[in-house]
């Protein structure tokens, strides 16, 4: 009990430090003076860098604590409450697919994700990730990153009957949004982030873009690429 006060006095000292300090964000982030980067925040926290690096292993699969503490918070997801209005740990899109079915649609997003290889999802900053749900209403993933932080994929379906002359047509209501401010290697994350759900954060992406637009620009055109695939007609003179 005593070591794990200490490591909760520790968090917060390095919260205090991140807040007063001004470290050097992404283009994108310069605009949201008191958000702050979890991942410099991380870096600028001993306390919590000691922790999650005893508690992590060293290759992407989630730990036994992430496993244990990642469904719970992705159920209450405390970092997406205010996240999501000021839209820089979230981002929610809509997608229309004309001449595809939800089921469709869902299929070919469970198969761009299964079908991403490592080098792509390190490039998406999500080296794990499980597909908690896929059917023809709703697709909804769970990814980590490296260090553990807990991001959500979710994906609502709606079919539009007699959209076209084949009776198709869908649209995808999209988000991808940080579930919490702290990673889920660290023991009691979800109590913790619900206290710090107040804290607005950034999830700062490559070139300057937010992490999550990053992500969903990427994932569209893949799943996009993979519907139009199923659409070519074969060539019959070739």
């Amino acid at each position: 009990m005593t070591r794990y006060m200490l490591f909760v006095i520790s968090c917060l000292l390095g919260l205090a430090v991140s807040l007063r300090s001004t470290p050097n964000q992404p283009k994108a982030t310069t605009s949201f003076g008191a958000a702050s980067n979890r991942r410099q925040w991380l870096a600028s926290s001993f306390g919590i860098a000691t922790a999650a690096s005893s508690i992590a292993s060293a290759n992407a699969d989630p730990s036994i604590v992430s496993k244990l503490q990642s469904p719970i918070q992705d159920a209450i997801a405390p970092g997406h409450w205010i996240g999501q209005f000021i839209g820089i740990n979230s981002k929610q899109e809509t997608w229309d697919f004309p001449n595809d079915t939800p089921s469709e649609v869902s299929k070919a997003i469970v198969d761009v994700l299964e079908g991403l290889t490592d080098d792509r999802r390190a490039k998406l900053y999500m080296p794990e990730l499980d597909i908690a749900t896929a059917n023809d209403q709703r697709v909804h993933v769970l990814t980590w990153t490296k260090l553990e932080w807990l991001d959500a994929l979710d994906v609502q379906l709606k079919g539009l009957d007699g959209k076209n002359e084949n009776g198709d047509g869908c649209v995808a209501k999209v988000k991808f949004y940080a579930t919490g401010f702290l990673p889920t290697n660290i023991p009691g994350a979800p109590l913790l982030n619900i206290g710090m759900a107040w804290f607005p954060f950034g999830s700062p992406g490559p070139r300057g873009e937010m992490l999550q637009d990053f992500r969903l620009r990427a994932l569209k055109g893949l799943v996009t690429k993979e519907l139009a695939a199923k659409h070519v007609t074969p060539d019959l003179f070739v």
